[in-house]
Order: structure tokens, then C-alpha cells, then sequence
């Protein structure tokens, strides 16, 4: 039953797919070309960016394909039976093989030929990205998302202990959530640090600890950080117990409850606090060996097979201008990927009491690399799952370090 449910549903999605293929571009001689352009979401014409570009010229006009749940499942779908939209805003782990495989165009040349967009102005990061696409530029970050250490500001007064810095380590934070710890009997009313709610933030904390995380052959480059990583965590909750066991707790979010001093998180998250009834800001994760934030974003990427593919450039070579990445900041509270513009701050979304330190998405741009969102969403999710089995007395770190990782290598060899 459940192979025949998958089939149904992927012809559904290729039937459908053909059906907006072939009308999709479908354009009067003397009028503009329609661009069909892919997002997760429910997203259309209306959004601000789409009107923007609109505006800006009259040549071009953009249909959105909205793909609110299983994004790169039904992409990936798409691209196979040849129904893709011209632009597919692209998820780190599919545009590398949809490089390799010929699905998308290498942009290089055009982004030498244009006026608009600047390599020298990009973050580090996507620089880097050409090591594993062969040397070529087949994506370019429509924004981009990393992650930060928020903090309850009046929790802290209230303990008379100073504010996280940017320069803050491990054991600065875990001396405060110590001292931010409040327990009433066997009973915590106040977590000095919530669990890691998110599974990228064991990432991050893999990278600050010194492992590469992901080699330029993207495979997995964890062994020694990954058990400073895994002690750490452990000692925070289970020794120290100010941080509570994955999925224990009975609030989803004990930093917005006001039950918790301290949260990492994701930079998404700054306008979901903005209307916490208490006094909060933000800062840099802290950091072990080395400061490390793992990034997040979507590329912009042109099918190979786009009936009309200089049009398509014309939309992202105008998304990736300064009007451009203006307007995706701010519809998306994401920073731009170019420097230039990220420096503007457009990204910035004041809430009611934080936060105040704009500066901390600075440390974005020196110290955050693409890395576990390059692989297989499933194989580093499952590898999470160990991760938390240690906090839990279910795993040993030398059973994940030793067994675990290299099956998830195993596994990713296999889906290649």
C-alpha cells in the first residue's frame, strides 16, 4: 500500500507538474516573458520582492510555484521528469548534485558580464561553495540564516551576573547557566539554558570545537570536536543539570515562557521573540576552539532546461542587486549574502524589548560556513538523534563516534 500511495503521489506531482510546464510560459508576442519561479512556503505574486521586480521593469514576469511541505522531494521530482520551473530557489543539499548532474546552469560568465552582482562583495562562505561544485558557480544565495546565543537580560540583572559578550566561550556560558539555575527542590523553576532544540545548533557546536564537520568531498570530517561537543552537553545536563534533557520540559519554547536565561537559536527567531514581555538581546555563539556558526539559505539556480533562461537571469541577476537583496532582506528578516547590503541593516526587525546588538550578524560573515545542510537532511538528522542519545543514557559517545558516523558516511556514499 505504501508503494503504491509514493507512486500515486509522484505522478500526481509530475502529471501536475507537465500541466504548468507547458502553459506556464506561454507568452503573447509583444508581450513580457513569464518566468515560473519555485518556493517553499505559501508565497505568491503579491509578495513584496515579486512587486518589486515587477516594477523595476516590463519585460519579465514571475509566476510562483509554491511548495509549501517536502520542498526538495517534490523538486527533485520535478527535475527528473523534466517539469521544473525555470528558477528553483534551491536547498543547499540539492544544488551541488543538481550541478553535477547538469540540471542547472553554471553562472559564472553571466556573473562576470554583469553590473549588478559583485563576487568580491559576497561573505567567504560562497566562495567556498565552488570547491564542491567542481570550481564553478551554479547557486548564488538569495540570503542567508545562522544562529545565535539569546539571552534574558532581566533574568541576568535580576542574578546581578553581566551580559554574554561577543567573545564569550563554553565555560563562560556554562558558569552563568549555573548561577541562572533555579530549583525548587527537585523542581527547576528557572533552566539557565534550554536544550538543543534544534538540531543545527550540535552542528555549530561540532565546528567550534574544531572539526571541519563536512570536507570539501563532502563527507563527514567529525571525531575529536564531536566528543568535545557531546561532553560538553552532557555535563550541562545531566551534571550540572541546567540545561534539560532533549524533549523534557513541557513548553515548547522555555526561553519565550520567560522559563529560561539563555536559548541558541537560530537568527529566524529574532522576530518571534519581539514581542517577549521581557528585556532580551542576542550575541554570538559561544565559542570553544574556534567561533563557528553553521549557515542556512536557499540558492537561486536556473534550469538547464529553461525555454528561456536569459529572462531567468535577468530576474535573479535583479533579486542578487542592491534593490534587489534590499527587499528580500527585509520581507525574509534575513541578511543578504553581500556584505554590502547586509551591512545596511535591512534585515533587522525591532521587537518591543530586543534586541540591541545588530552587530552579532557580523560574525556571520567571518566565522559561518555551509556545512551539514550540503548532506542528506535524513542521514544528519538521524545522526542528531544519537547525538541527544548520550544526553539521554541511551548512546555512549564512543558507540556514536565509532559506529554511528561512519554508517552515516556509509549511508551518504550509497545515495550519491
Amino acid at each position: 500500500m505504501k508503494k503504491k500511495s509514493t507512486m500515486l503521489v509522484i505522478l500526481l506531482i509530475l502529471t501536475v507538474g507537465l500541466l504548468v510546464a507547458c502553459g506556464g510560459n506561454d507568452t503573447a508576442a509583444d508581450g513580457p516573458v513569464t518566468i515560473r519561479f519555485s518556493m517553499w512556503d505559501t508565497v505568491d505574486e503579491t509578495a513584496s520582492f515579486i512587486q518589486a521586480f515587477h516594477a523595476a521593469q516590463d519585460d519579465v514576469r514571475i509566476e510562483i510555484v509554491s511548495i509549501p511541505e517536502d520542498y526538495s522531494t517534490v523538486i527533485n521530482t520535478m527535475v527528473i521528469g523534466g517539469t521544473a520551473p525555470d528558477v528553483i530557489l534551491a536547498w543547499e543539499v540539492d544544488m551541488p548534485r543538481f550541478a553535477a548532474n547538469g540540471n542547472i546552469l553554471q553562472l559564472n560568465d553571466r556573473i562576470a558580464a554583469s553590473d549588478l552582482v559583485r563576487m568580491d562583495d559576497f561573505m567567504p562562505a560562497v566562495d567556498a561553495l565552488t570547491e564542491v561544485t567542481g570550481g564553478g558557480l551554479y547557486g548564488i544565495p538569495w540570503v542567508y540564516a545562522g544562529h545565535f546565543l539569546y539571552f534574558n537580560k532581566d533574568m541576568f540583572d535580576a542574578a546581578g551576573i553581566p551580559y554574554p559578550t561577543d567573545n564569550w566561550t563554553w565555560e563562560d556560558m556554562a558558569a552563568a547557566a549555573q548561577a541562572l539555575t533555579i530549583r525548587d527542590g527537585a523542581n527547576t523553576t528557572q533552566w539557565g539554558l534550554t536544550a538543543i532544540d534544534f538540531g543545527g545548533i550540535w552542528y555549530s557546536m561540532i565546528g567550534q570545537a574544531g572539526d571541519e564537520v563536512v570536507d570539501a568531498n563532502m563527507n563527514l570530517a567529525m571525531g575529536d570536536g564531536l566528543r568535545r561537543a557531546l561532553e560538553f552537553q552532557y555535563r550541562l545536563t545531566n551534571e550540572y543539570q541546567v540545561s534539560p534533557q532533549p524533549g523534557v520540559g513541557g513548553v515548547a519554547d522555555l526561553f519565550a515562557a520567560g522559563m529560561a536565561a539563555m536559548t541558541r537559536q537560530g537568527n529566524w527567531f529574532v522576530p518571534g521573540y519581539g514581542d517577549a514581555d521581557f528585556n532580551w538581546d542576542i550575541v554570538p555563539l559561544p565559542r570553544d576552539r574556534q567561533a563557528h556558526t553553521t549557515l542556512h539559505t536557499g540558492f537561486f539556480t536556473i534550469n538547464a532546461n529553461s525555454n528561456h533562461p536569459d529572462e531567468a537571469w535577468q530576474f535573479v541577476e535583479w533579486m542578487m542587486s542592491y534593490d534587489g537583496q534590499r527587499e528580500l532582506s527585509q520581507f525574509t528578516a534575513n541578511p543578504s549574502a553581500m556584505m554590502s547590503v547586509a551591512a545596511q541593516g535591512y534585515h533587522r526587525v525591532d521587537g518591543v524589548n530586543g534586541p540591541s546588538n545588530w552587530g552579532a550578524f557580523d560574525y556571520f560573515n567571518d566565522y559561518g560556513r555551509f556545512t551539514f545542510v550540503l548532506l542528506n537532511s535524513t542521514v544528519t538528522g538521524n545522526l542528531v538523534n544519537q547525538f541527544n542519545a548520550v544526553l539521554l543514557g541511551i548512546n555512549t559517545i564512543d558507540h556514536v563516534i565509532d559506529v554511528e558516523v561512519p554508517n552515516a558516511q556509509r549511508e551518504l556514499d550509497q545515495l550519491r
